[in-house]
Formats: C-alpha cells, sequence, structure tokens
C-alpha cells in the first residue's frame, strides 16, 4: 500500500474521478480517499508512479508520501 498526497481534491466528483482512473488502471486496485487530508491511500499492483501519473493526468497534482 501506497498514499499519495493530493492536491484540489474540492468535492465527491474528484473523489469518483481519481477512484475510478486508478480502477481502470489497475481493476483490482482498493482505493480510499480523505478529501479532508488531501490523501489517496492505494493498494495496487501497479507502481505508485504510474498511479501518481494517472492522478496528475486527470489535473490533480500529487506526490508519493514518504
Amino acid at each position: 500500500m501506497f498514499v499519495l498526497e493530493v492536491s484540489g481534491i474540492g468535492c465527491g466528483g474528484c473523489v469518483s474521478k481519481i477512484t475510478k482512473a486508478i480502477q481502470l488502471l489497475d481493476n483490482k486496485a482498493t482505493v480510499s480517499v480523505d478529501r479532508a487530508a488531501g490523501k489517496v491511500n492505494v493498494e495496487s499492483n501497479e507502481s505508485p508512479e504510474r498511479v501518481r501519473a494517472v492522478v496528475d493526468a486527470l489535473g490533480f497534482p500529487s506526490k508519493i508520501s514518504a
């Protein structure tokens, strides 16, 4: 599991968009979004870098949390 720090998660639609995009990349991924904290917890077989790139491509700047 890894955590992304994501900017700009303003509404439930944003949460849904991020979740769906990650699950399109890996349909077995488990995604949990904490909108208030700007954190996305991801359990996936994909690399954190690939998942981050997908989230960034949606227009949500993100970084992998250390």
